[in-house]
């Protein structure tokens, strides 16, 4: 007789018990609350910081280096000097209108939706006259306001970049000339310490409207994903920013879609039969190496556009040929951390260590990228009884096109403009490089 077919009744039965006691308190146990997202809300947002730096970099480039060519030389003095102007200052603080009225809630708007898209009780909130929807934008316009407090007069602010409000940049006339009688401008004001967090939060409320009244409208009276999300971004173009640097498509709606697969996801996306994990190709970074080439170089006064005659050795740094090595490493899925070293050699001999944020997305077998980079120049003249030497700080704006070759193998091209300089002239030259990016 056998007995354990005496017994599988009984056996299955106190299987059947176990499984289904146990699927109660898979039931029964609360779910962990999910917290914000301090890490990946901090790297958006220093990411944005860095954007906004290399504008300000760019345009007012002769203010960053002209204590003896280094920016934040005597960081300590000029930043109480600046913050002491901000104190005595008025409203107005020397910009076009529309930087104050338009440009800073803007950028308010982008960071509060920085906030909402890291919290997990706010992101999914659409406009509604809720307690819930009212608290999740209030929470919103506290970080607005830390992060334009810190844009505006923090340590890595406009007035310790460019100098604001310090004897190295005196006062000027409201048609911006030197030297100022009466109703002076300094560059600081309370204008964007206001403005920012209150306009910003009405502009952020504002596309929450636009979304809930006109694209839900839309998306109902049509299924065309084209006409949608052309709909979204139309009326929704600060937040569409934001989501690219949560890692999301502009026309992602947290209330309504798919949430998409980024870096810092705890999820792996799904992986068809055909492309096994072993097969996809690894998207954490690159590393880069290739012949470069820089152009003519092209002086100018600091003060103007005008082309002034290059010092000997800034004269002879053009047509140079060498090598260029970079290394990214993402953090963000569309935003990575760059290193970027280069040598060129001809009439001098000149070393570039770079360093900054490139942001970029595949489109299938291509990603074009755009990048912003800071460090040093250091220019060797050759061949001379007594050689010169010398070392500038150097912003680097550059754009590239990386091509797949195979499954870690890309083949680049890229084209940056290098600006360098001293308190009396700016020097500007063309990179090109092209070269093997190997992806890890």
């Amino acid at each position: 007789m056998d007995r354990s077919a005496g017994t599988t009744p009984s056996s299955e039965a106190a299987t059947d018990a176990a499984a289904d006691s146990s699927s109660a308190e898979l039931v029964t146990a609360p779910a962990k609350e999910e917290g914000f997202h301090w890490r990946r809300a901090l790297s958006e947002s220093f990411t944005f910081l860095v954007i906004e730096q290399a504008y300000v970099v760019h345009t007012d480039f002769n203010w960053v280096v002209s204590e003896n060519g280094v920016p934040f030389n005597h960081f300590w003095r000029d930043y109480k000097q600046s913050l002491s102007e901000w104190v005595h200052s008025g409203w107005n603080d020397g910009d076009p209108n529309w930087f104050g009225y338009v440009g800073h809630p803007i950028q308010g708007a982008l960071t509060g939706f920085i906030q909402i898209q890291n919290d997990p009780s706010s992101e999914k909130l659409e406009f509604s006259r809720t307690k819930a929807y009212w608290l999740s934008r209030f929470k919103a316009t506290l970080w607005n306001a830390a992060y334009s407090t810190q844009w505006n007069l923090g340590p890595l602010s406009e007035v310790t970049v460019e100098k604001y409000g310090t004897k190295t940049r005196p006062p000027w006339n409201y048609n911006g000339s030197f030297p100022c009688s009466r109703h002076c401008l300094t560059g600081v004001g309370q204008i964007d310490i206001v403005m920012t967090p209150l306009g910003g939060t009405g502009w952020l409320i504002g596309e929450d409207f636009l979304d809930s009244k006109v694209v839900r409208r839309v998306e109902d009276a049509t299924q065309n994903r084209f006409l949608i999300d052309t709909a979204r971004v139309a009326l929704n173009p600060i937040r569409g920013g934001a989501n690219m640097l949560h890692g999301n498509r502009p026309w992602y709606r947290a209330s309504r879609d798919t949430r998409a697969v980024t870096l810092f996801s705890d999820h792996k996306p799904a992986v068809s039969a055909r492309e096994t994990e072993k097969t996809q190709a690894p998207d954490h970074g690159d590393v880069f190496l290739g012949y470069s080439h820089m152009g003519p170089v092209r002086c100018q006064a600091i003060s103007s556009s005008v082309k002034v005659v290059c010092d000997p050795v800034s004269a002879r740094a053009s047509n140079l040929s060498g090598w260029d090595a970079s290394m990214e490493k993402k953090y963000l899925r569309y935003f990575g951390a760059v290193a970027d070293f280069s040598g060129q050699y001809g009439g001098v001999t000149q070393r570039n260590f770079l360093f900054g944020v490139r942001g970029g997305a595949a489109i299938g077998r291509f990603r074009p990228f755009a990048q912003a980079l800071f460090g040093a120049v250091r220019t060797r003249e050759v061949g001379f009884a007594s050689l010169k030497s010398d070392t500038s700080f150097a912003e680097d704006l550059g754009a590239g096109l990386d091509f797949r070759l195979m499954h870690l193998l890309s083949w680049r091209l890229q084209a940056d403009e290098v600006k360098t300089g001293s308190p009396t002239y700016e020097r500007r030259n063309l990179r090109l490089a092209s070269g093997l990016a190997v992806r890890f």
